[in-house]
């Protein structure tokens, strides 16, 4: 009777964990990525500096990003992403101007392949990314036009294409599309 007993209750364990696997409808991570929108624009917007002697370094954006499932296939939730540049003087190597760009955008997801350890995706998000601009003293000394800024912009992610692989709880991604995210994108997932 003891071994019925306990081969009920291990199968109610069972069927309980299988059905909370299939109600994972939160899901959090964290990413890095490569060919963003700010990187580009830090780039065309550090030309004229380069052209002066300037060497820049830019890092980012790293991210997270949250989803609510509201169905198997939707997911609703938000991208929040940081990224910077650094522009060093070629004589002085000293730091003369730097760049951060921080952005949040409400973004949907939509799960087109979903399986046990793999699923494929498309995500589209919108939202307000925030500039600030710094000069040094010395820049702003040597430049008349050189000044501390801050600007606010419209941001955006299309992600043409996202693979994510592992568990079912805890999963690596890979992305490709266009936007603050970057061109291709990768991090962490944990459902739960």
């Amino acid at each position: 009777m003891k071994k019925i007993l306990v081969m009920v209750v291990a199968a109610m364990m069972a069927t309980v964990n299988v059905n909370a696997q299939d109600e994972l409808k939160n899901e959090i991570g964290v990413f890095y990525g490569f060919e963003s929108v700010s990187n580009i624009f830090s780039v065309y917007s550090n030309m004229f500096a380069a052209a002066a002697g300037d060497q820049s370094s830019f890092w980012g954006p790293v991210g997270v990003e949250y989803y609510y499932h509201v169905s198997p296939v939707v997911g609703l939730g938000a991208v929040a992403a940081y990224a910077g540049c650094k522009a060093e003087d070629e004589k002085t190597h000293k730091d003369d101007l730097s760049e951060i760009f921080i952005t949040v955008m409400p973004s949907v997801k939509f799960n087109w392949l979903r399986k046990k350890h793999f699923g494929m995706y498309s995500g589209l998000s919108a939202g307000v990314m925030f500039l600030s601009v710094s000069a040094n003293d010395s820049a702003k000394a040597s430049d008349p036009d050189a000044k501390d800024e801050t600007l606010t912009s419209f941001m955006f992610q299309a992600t043409a294409l996202g693979v994510e692989f592992g568990g079912e709880q805890f999963r690596g991604f890979v992305e490709a599309g266009l936007g603050e995210k970057g061109t291709l994108c990768a991090g962490l997932r944990y459902k739960f």
